[in-house]
């Protein structure tokens, strides 16, 4: 197995303070841990977060806001608890990032049919503000992938696929 050491800042979401993570620490035994799955798909997620938060800390622009965004733009229209359910967080979650986007004025709320739901549609702005995300986010997905050719990114993507629905199944 290839030693990497990539020490650098990542965003600790709790407390909102910049904490390190390596990759890999020389001189620690990682024992069965070098072996699984799910331990190097967690390293790899780490380092791609760190990377974004990097890239588009200027931003204020987070993995799940650039998501709900575009899940926004390519489903007008669609309700909170849609939205939570496909980026897979708590509803009350959407509830304050949504709040958020409608401060911002990238995002309207219009009522339903429910009373209790609203449907979500990007603004002008929203629409503006998310093309120049996209370039960053772009740029950041070309940098992390940059050692991987196209057969192997694609490859990539299918067996991670694979293994989410894989995990579905089991559940």
């Amino acid at each position: 197995m290839t030693e990497l050491n990539t020490a650098s800042p990542v965003v600790d979401q709790s407390a909102g303070a910049i904490t390190s993570f390596n990759a890999r620490i020389e001189g620690i035994e990682y024992d069965m841990l070098d072996g699984l799955i799910g331990y190097a798909v967690r390293r790899a997620q780490l380092s791609i977060y760190e990377d974004f938060a990097n890239s588009l800390a200027s931003l204020g622009i987070t993995p799940q806001r650039f998501s709900s965004l575009v899940i926004i733009e390519n489903n007008p229209g669609i309700s909170q608890s849609k939205l939570a359910e496909v980026i897979g967080i708590a509803r009350s979650g959407v509830v304050a990032i949504i709040d958020s986007f409608e401060s911002m004025g990238l995002v309207e709320r219009q009522s339903s049919s429910d009373r209790r739901s609203y449907n979500l549609n990007l603004t002008r702005v929203g629409l503006r503000q998310l093309k120049k995300y996209k370039k960053h986010v772009a740029d950041h997905d070309n940098r992390i992938a940059h050692a991987l050719t196209e057969s192997e990114r694609k490859q990539l993507q299918f067996l991670l696929g694979k293994l989410c629905m894989l995990c579905r199944l089991e559940d």
